[in-house]
C-alpha cells in the first residue's frame, strides 16, 4: 500500500480537524462561543477537502481498472461520503434549535441528521460486504456476523435510551444503533475474508475505518444526544466524535482501492 499523495491529503485532514478538537477540549475556542462561525467555517472546509479527495481518488479507481464492479464500489463511496457530510450540515445546527420532538432530548437536530447518515452508512455497509464476498467470504458467515452485531447494536441503545424518549426519536436512533453496529461488523469481514491478503496494512486500516465509525456514532448516542438526562455533554461530546468521524471518512474513502491494492500486491 503506497502512501501516496491520496492518503497524505485523509492524514492532513484528520490532523486539521483533531486540532480543532483538542483546542475545543482544551478551551482555546469553543462552538457555542463568540468563536462559533470560524470553528463551523474551519469544519465545512474539512468537509468540502474530504469530498474533493473522494472524487479524486473515485477517478484514480478509473484510470487504474475498467472493473465494472471497482467502479460501482467508488461510486458508493463517493455517494455515501456525501450523503454523510449533508448529515454533517444538519448537525451544525446553524438556526440553534432545541427540543424539536420534545422537552427530553435537548440535541435532537442530531436525529434528523440519521435520516442522511442512514442511507449513507448503508452505502458503505454495502460496499465493505461486497468486497468482502468478492474476496471470498462466505454468505452464511457475513450473515453469522451481522446477526450477532445486531444483538449488539440493540443492546447498546437500550442502554442508554431513556424511559420517557419520543418515539420517533426512539424509532430512528434505536434502528441507526443496530446499523452503524453492522457497519463496525462489516470491518470484521475484510479482516476474515482477506486475512491471508499480503496487502494486510490496508486490510486493517479500512477495517479499523469501519470500526471508528461505529465508536464515532457510540459517542454521539451515549453522550451527545442521551448523556447527561437529555441535555447532552455539550460539547466536549462533539469534540471527541468530531476526530473520531473525520478520522474513519478519511480511511473508509479509500474503501474502493482495497481491491486494487491486494491485485497489486499478490502481482
Amino acid at each position: 500500500m503506497p502512501l501516496d499523495r491520496y492518503l497524505i491529503t485523509s492524514l492532513i485532514i484528520w490532523i486539521i480537524a483533531t486540532i480543532e478538537s483538542l483546542g475545543g477540549l482544551l478551551g482555546f475556542w469553543s462552538i457555542i462561543g463568540k468563536e462559533r462561525f470560524v470553528v463551523l467555517l474551519i469544519e465545512a472546509a474539512v468537509l468540502i477537502a474530504l469530498i474533493v479527495n473522494c472524487y479524486v481518488i473515485k477517478n484514480w479507481i478509473y484510470r487504474q481498472t475498467e472493473d465494472p464492479s471497482h467502479r460501482t464500489t467508488a461510486w458508493l463511496i463517493f455517494a455515501s461520503l456525501l450523503l454523510c457530510v449533508c448529515g454533517d450540515v444538519v448537525n451544525f445546527n446553524l438556526p440553534l434549535t432545541f427540543y424539536r420532538f420534545n422537552d427530553l432530548v435537548k440535541h435532537d437536530y442530531l436525529v434528523t441528521s440519521v435520516l442522511f447518515f442512514a442511507p449513507g452508512y448503508l452505502l458503505f455497509l454495502v460496499a465493505a460486504c461486497s468486497v468482502a464476498i468478492s474476496h471470498g467470504l462466505k454468505i452464511k458467515t457475513l450473515f453469522t456476523l451481522l446477526t450477532v452485531a445486531s444483538f449488539v447494536g440493540i443492546t447498546s441503545f437500550f442502554s442508554m435510551r431513556l424511559p420517557e424518549t419520543n418515539m420517533f426519536v426512539t424509532l430512528v436512533t434505536g434502528v441507526y444503533a443496530v446499523l452503524i453496529t453492522l457497519v463496525g461488523a462489516s470491518g470484521v469481514a475484510l479482516v476474515l475474508a482477506l486475512r491471508k491478503s499480503t496487502a494486510k496494512v490496508a486490510v486493517y486500516l479500512l477495517a479499523s475505518g469501519l470500526i471508528l465509525a461505529t465508536v464515532a456514532d457510540g459517542v454521539i448516542g451515549q453522550f451527545w444526544i442521551y448523556g447527561n438526562n437529555g441535555q447532552g455533554y455539550f460539547p466536549h461530546a462533539k469534540y471527541i466524535n468530531w476526530s473520531l468521524y473525520i478520522g474513519s471518512q478519511c480511511i473508509l474513502i479509500h474503501l474502493a482501492r482495497l481491491a486494487i491494492w491486494h491485485k497489486n500486491e499478490r502481482a
